[in-house]
């Protein structure tokens, strides 16, 4: 009697709980899913007493004992009642149990309604007749008409199952078998039937699924829609389960417009290592437009992918980035995880490093693929060899660090002269704080040699072969909190922040280091522009990399005030300005246009507002004093009650005058300033419905840029995605000036999902959102 019960709970929940079940369900998806009753009882069920009540018993010891009549049998959380219970043994070579007319059955994972079951106590096989099932506090329901039960197979016959709610029959699977495989956690159908509000739909003579933890290679969820650039598009994900460390989805995708791509994605975790290898391929686009380019002697169009990151002997560690297309304007037509139509560039990373408390040392290597139309690209630096060192104290009241770099840079172009360079820069920091404030006082010095090496091609102009750079510099960095007795604003404190810094460094003229001729496409072999806000205001220089080291006799002046909840001590709101004086001219050499010659730099601006739980603003200001106008300018306005409700208006805009200036001197010139207005929301309306919308303009080209809907309709039985678009993309072919003309891709698709075959039962809102090319961010909020 111990035996048997226990045995029923598991014929019938190992042979229908599959991997259905176990989704992370809504609580409205449990109405009408039945509920266990009680405390749980925990331990072995089997070794636990049994309770037996019926109307009459007829006990044959001892051979056998029959109970009749409204038969209750009950054992830990295990109850069940029956017409009749019989009990037959042959001393200790077998042992019956039979469950004769109908029974129900219920313990804290499944409920059971069915007529006539056989459990052999000993072997622990067991057939039951006539099942109609329900998980417990769970979705998932179902019928066979036989059930056969043994220690590693389970064996269905006319089955069927579903997670829709009982009166819910939209959609079922059934099969005339169903073989369940315990060990290898799998199942297979037979003439399986997928059925939509009791119509057939779909058949296949055969199915295979998982019914446990264990990954089952197989289809995926497919996606369909149309573009009015690409035509119609169906996509079918196929997961493939290579072995519990490895696996791959592979999926095909056919563009009525451009034909047949294909996308294979592998993953791996080993001893060596993480990653991601990944690929998209499509062996001849066939859009008219695409075709009709004269450059594009190949039509295939690839994209390929590399990510690996390993840590090893304890200090080592290795990571790899690589991404390459085919040409410039693969993100631009195609909608790819791995890379955005706002991209300028790709580029191609390894690194491997050693790192030790007190130091480190990487050797690394940098490509990049520009998606602009530059005549020269950007250099490529191949090796390059990092080396940080740290020592506090090291003098009293000292702290010394030293970076040291060696690397080598090349062009793809031969016009343009190849470097090695070796550069070294310790600094001493001394700090010193009392309740007062804090002073930093830092003295660096710049060393740095350059051998170089004219271009391979007879027009390549000559460089100087060897340079050398050496820099000193001074900076004093005092900040301060000073806490102000706010009268104006009752219920909050105010702080303000001041911080002044000096930056000293002499002028040295860096004409000789790289090209002079090609000076205007670039700023160096790695040197870049950095965008100036607030916070960069307070760099040591003006530029990324090491080429270009402007000179500094200058004093930045900045400040932050914040206000703070006196009941909370939360922060509701602050706001940064800054600027840079100039005492003299900030140059890098006697040709550099970018050398400053005015006495102050933008003025930098900053402020974010917490003005409720559900509210938040944030904004930003750049005035360029040399240009005499607003250079940058954003605004953000958000309201989000909650994680699945969120309505954000954006305002972003960027002087034409200053993207020129920011851009390569080899660019195409921008033209006109950007002046984007538009917003986002998204929003569950119901337990069921949610949406998506997005609107951006922009007011200086007087069109939209994009424009969203997505609606998700989310039940506990099933979900579909309806998502439509409209967006501005450039042609392919563009204008004889290298600037693109500009027309709008209209979108839609649709993607269906059904409850139980996966554990993700999210309304999509945050899904949605990141739909786009100008996704929904987060906006600043005050912690």
């Amino acid at each position: 009697m111990k035996q048997r019960y226990s045995l029923l709970s598991l014929a019938i929940i190992s042979a229908c709980y599959s991997s259905y079940a176990n989704a992370d369900l809504k609580q409205q998806c449990l109405l009408g899913v039945p509920q266990f009753q009680g405390e749980v009882v925990k331990g072995d069920q089997t070794q636990m007493p049994v309770y037996i009540e019926a109307d009459s018993a007829v006990i044959n010891q001892p051979k056998d004992a029959t109970y009749t009549g409204d038969v209750s049998v009950k054992q830990g959380n295990r109850t069940i009642l029956a017409d009749q219970v019989r009990l037959e043994q042959n001393g200790d070579i077998s042992r019956m149990a039979y469950l004769q007319g109908n029974f129900e059955y219920q313990d804290n994972f499944v409920q059971a309604k069915g007529r006539d079951a056989t459990i052999d106590l000993f072997s622990k096989d067991t057939d039951l007749a006539n099942a109609d099932y329900q998980f417990v506090g769970r979705q998932g329901r179902g019928t066979a008409g036989e059930v056969s039960v043994r220690e590693d197979q389970r064996v269905f016959k006319n089955a069927s199952f579903t997670s829709c709610l009982p009166g819910d029959e939209s959609w079922s699977v059934e099969a005339k078998e169903m073989r369940q495989y315990v060990k290898e956690e799998y199942a297979e159908m037979w003439h399986a039937r997928f059925k939509v509000l009791g119509v057939p739909i779909f058949y296949t003579p055969y199915l295979q699924f998982p019914i446990g933890d264990r990954r089952r290679s197989g289809l995926l969820i497919p996606n369909a829609g149309r573009s009015s650039r690409d035509g119609w598009m169906f996509s079918q994900p196929i997961y493939w389960n290579i072995a519990p460390n490895y696996d791959a989805t592979i999926t095909p995708t056919y563009y009525s417009k451009r034909g047949w791509q294909i996308s294979p994605e592998f993953r791996y975790l080993t001893t060596f290592g993480q990653g991601l290898v990944a690929s998209e391929y499509m062996n001849n686009d066939r859009l008219a437009s695409w075709q009709n380019r004269p450059q594009n002697k190949d039509k295939s169009r690839y994209m390929l992918y590399w990510k690996h990151n390993v840590n090893f002997a304890s200090n080592w560690r290795f990571s790899t980035d690589y991404t390459r297309v085919s040409d410039k304007r693969y993100f631009s037509d195609f909608d790819s995880p791995y890379g955005s139509s706002t991209d300028g560039y790709a580029t191609q990373t390894f690194k491997l490093g050693y790192y030790q408390p007190n130091y480190n040392l990487s050797i690394s290597g940098k490509k990049f693929q520009t998606f602009d139309n530059m005549a020269i690209g950007p250099y490529r630096v191949l090796p390059q060899i990092d080396f940080n060192y740290y020592k506090n104290n090291l003098i009293k009241g000292g702290d010394f660090k030293l970076f040291a770099q060696t690397a080598r840079f090349a062009n793809d172009s031969h016009l343009m002269p190849t470097a090695w360079r070796f550069h070294a820069e310790p600094s001493l920091n001394f700090p010193m704080a009392n309740r007062y404030g804090s002073l930093d006082v830092e003295t660096k010095l710049y060393t740095t040699y350059y051998m170089q090496q004219k271009g391979s091609s007879a027009q390549a102009e000559d460089v100087k072969s060897r340079v050398s750079r050496v820099l000193p510099q001074l900076k004093l960095d005092f900040k301060t909190v000073l806490e102000a007795n706010n009268q104006l604003f009752s219920g909050f404190s105010q702080t303000f922040e001041p911080r002044v810094q000096y930056l000293y460094r002499p002028y040295k003229d860096q004409s000789d280091i790289g090209s002079k001729r090609y000076q205007n496409l670039g700023l160096g072999y790695d040197s870049a522009l950095l965008q100036q806000d607030y916070y960069s205001m307070f760099n040591d220089r003006r530029y990324s990399g090491l080429d270009r080291i402007a000179s500094a006799n200058q004093v930045t002046v900045g400040g932050t005030t914040r206000f703070f909840n006196d009941r909370t001590g939360a922060e509701v709101f602050n706001f940064s300005i800054g600027q840079i004086r100039y005492f003299s001219p900030s140059k890098i050499d006697n040709l550099s246009t970018n050398s400053m010659a005015k006495r102050s730099s933008s003025w930098a601006m900053e402020s974010n507002w917490k003005f409720s739980p559900k509210w938040n603003w944030h904004g930003g200001y750049q005035y360029d004093t040399r240009l005499r106008e607003t250079s940058l300018a954003n605004m953000s306005l958000q309201y989000k009650p909650r994680q699945d409700k969120v309505v954000q208006l954006n305002y972003r805009y960027a002087s034409k005058n200053y993207i020129d200036q920011s851009l390569s001197r080899g660019a195409n010139r921008y033209g006109q300033d950007i002046k984007q207005l538009g917003g986002v929301v998204g929003w569950e309306l119901t337990d069921k419905v949610s949406v998506m919308a997005s609107y951006y303009r922009d007011l200086a080209l007087k069109k939209p840029v994009e424009m969203q809907l997505a609606i998700d309709y989310n039940t506990c039985c099933w979900k579909t995605t309806f998502y439509a678009g409209r967006r501005l993309v450039a042609t392919p072919t563009g204008k004889p000036d290298g600037r693109n003309d500009f027309y709008y891709d209209n979108r839609f698709g649709i993607n269906f999902e059904l409850r139980g075959f996966s554990s993700n039962y999210n309304n999509g809102v945050t899904r949605m959102l990141k739909r786009g090319i100008i996704p929904y961010t987060e906006a600043y909020n005050i912690n």
